[in-house]
């Protein structure tokens, strides 16, 4: 089956199956911008606003319209809060909803804003999260983790001991 819009090949999502991945991506923007109660652009507007190269405006990453494996690269269509639009990636996207106005622009690549002391530190200050190949920095820095931990240590006193002591016996059976 062709897509309705532009003549390639459909997908099939949903049993929909009369878009490409593209403009069921679109599709999906509408709808997320719509329940969001922000301005729906049509089609052909969100069309004007995709980059010929797929580059993320923002932040300079290659980008795509549906991958499950990649998810964090993703196309979001973004509401800049000066009131205009831009095609970027699912990260920069949610920069833009941690930081106040569009600030999230100024972050050199290299650094990122801790979601607890809402400062912008260098990555070497965050713990990485993951064990696959692939590790990614969690959303506290080190200091701020460091501080939950003791708060959640003082507050689950006896969790704490009992899961302390549960460790210290099957490291003895080993």
């Amino acid at each position: 089956m062709k897509c309705y819009i532009c003549g390639n090949d459909a997908i099939k999502h949903h049993n929909r199956s009369n878009m490409c991945e593209k403009h069921y991506r679109f599709w999906q923007m509408q709808r997320t911008a719509k329940s969001d109660k922000k301005y729906v652009p049509s089609i052909y507007e969100i069309e004007n606003l995709v980059p010929k190269d797929m580059i993320c405006q923002d932040c300079g990453k290659k980008m795509h319209w549906i991958d499950n494996g990649n998810r964090k690269d993703g196309a979001i269509l973004q509401h800049y809060r000066n009131g205009t639009l831009g095609i970027v990636c699912l990260s920069c996207n949610t920069k833009h909803g941690l930081m106040v106005g569009d600030s999230y622009r100024e972050i050199p690549i290299d650094h990122k804003l801790c979601n607890q002391c809402k400062n912008i530190k260098p990555l070497s200050d965050f713990g990485n999260r993951g064990k696959k190949e692939k590790h990614y920095p969690k959303s506290l820095c080190k200091k701020c983790e460091l501080e939950k931990l003791r708060l959640w240590r003082k507050n689950n006193m006896e969790k704490y001991i009992a899961l302390n002591k549960k460790h210290n016996d099957l490291r003895k059976e080993k």
